[in-house]
């Protein structure tokens, strides 16, 4: 019998896309700390917001992928699957590794600084479409003055001077047609974050072609599409 279940989960695992087996789901989660404000649940392998990026970047395609920002490296993750199912495309991921001790951490545990990135993401072979920058997004842009995305995710300085220099500096950066994805556009505060002010900006971009997904209401995800 252990054979046998083996041999189906194996099956599975070849067959179908990463997202649709719910054993890979869960260590997806587990692995790259999926569940904090994506609505993931890591019993169940629903991969929340996991599913809105998946699905955009698999009927999109795009070749470019821009990621802001993450704790452990889920939504990189998430998109670099996409990637990898689409089989075109790749991801800068940017984070400037801020722990506790830095004033604009937003949750971040300088994870960045004291791991390989290339090492974490080889997780489902993902450093071979993955490529980690650790330094802040001014210094990103600084350094990459020609580089262009078709899918952008922003999920770094949560500010609201931090997520309108995000928005100045890579929009202009986004593909004609390219999604702009903003995390947390319905937080306002929390008690160990203080004020939050990327739904203020938010709020300035309604009625440019905005989508907003309310839930869950602790967090909240923003869709643009450049036109």
């Amino acid at each position: 019998m252990f054979h046998i279940r083996k041999t189906i989960d194996l099956l599975q695992a070849y067959l179908f896309p990463h997202l649709v087996n719910m054993a890979y789901a869960k260590k997806i989660i587990t692995y790259f700390n999926g569940d904090g404000g994506h609505q993931a649940n890591a019993d169940t392998g629903d991969l929340g917001y996991g599913y809105i990026h998946y699905a955009l970047i698999r009927n999109s395609k795009p070749q470019r992928i821009l990621c802001i920002g993450s704790r452990k490296g889920y939504i990189p993750a998430i998109c670099a699957l996409a990637c990898q199912d689409n089989g075109i495309g790749k991801v800068d991921f940017v984070d400037a590794g801020y722990g506790r001790e830095h004033k604009n951490h937003w949750s971040g545990i300088a994870w960045w600084k004291q791991i390989d990135p290339v090492k974490h993401f080889s997780f489902l072979h993902l450093n071979t479409i993955i490529t980690t920058y650790v330094m802040t997004t001014k210094e990103f842009a600084q350094k990459y003055p020609k580089n262009t995305y078709d899918y952008i995710y922003v999920d770094g300085d949560h500010s609201s001077q931090g997520v309108n220099l995000d928005y100045r500096l890579f929009w202009p950066k986004l593909t004609k047609h390219g999604f702009m994805v903003f995390h947390d556009v319905c937080v306002k505060y929390t008690k160990t974050l203080g004020h939050f002010g990327v739904w203020k900006f938010w709020k300035k971009l309604r009625n440019k072609h905005t989508i907003t997904f309310p839930f869950p209401k602790e967090s909240g995800l923003g869709i643009i599409q450049k036109t």
